[in-house]
């Protein structure tokens, strides 16, 4: 009998001390945060951001909801924003964006690190986004 209760005493420990916290982040999505523009590709150039466009952003929150954040106007003084909600799923390197009445748009994911990231629109409400009208946007966390 003392066997038998200390076999179970070394299985119950064994199986306490193998739990491990569910608490890390380590199966968060790498794509959730603030991402700053920081330039456009556009047939091979990069373009830098400039006046009100340094301040245009793209969240994604953990909860599969997100925001664009982009100027009316580039050059516009004082800058005006305009905020636009979306929701997000993520297959691969494809990110689905379902922004309201604008419809759905489908981007590819070009480069993700934990501070860069570069998409590029491929499709938009079902239509391919023909390759010399591709614009691929640089972010930064």
């Amino acid at each position: 009998m003392k066997k038998l209760n200390l076999i179970l005493g070394i299985l119950i420990g064994i199986i306490i001390f193998s739990c491990s916290s569910d608490d890390d982040n380590s199966n968060q999505d790498e794509i959730i945060g603030v991402w700053n523009l920081m330039s456009i590709e556009n047939q091979g150039n990069d373009i830098t951001v400039v006046d009100c466009q340094t301040q245009q952003n793209i969240v994604y929150n953990s909860n599969n909801s997100g925001t664009e954040k982009a100027p009316e106007e580039i050059s516009q003084t004082p800058c005006e924003f305009n905020t636009v909600p979306f929701n997000w799923s993520r297959n691969g390197n494809e990110i689905t964006l379902t922004v309201g009445e604008e419809g759905t748009f489908v981007n590819e994911i070009l480069l993700l690190t934990e501070n860069r990231l570069e998409i590029v629109v491929i499709e938009m409400d079902g239509t391919a986004v023909p390759e010399n009208e591709q614009e691929i946007l640089k972010y930064e966390k």
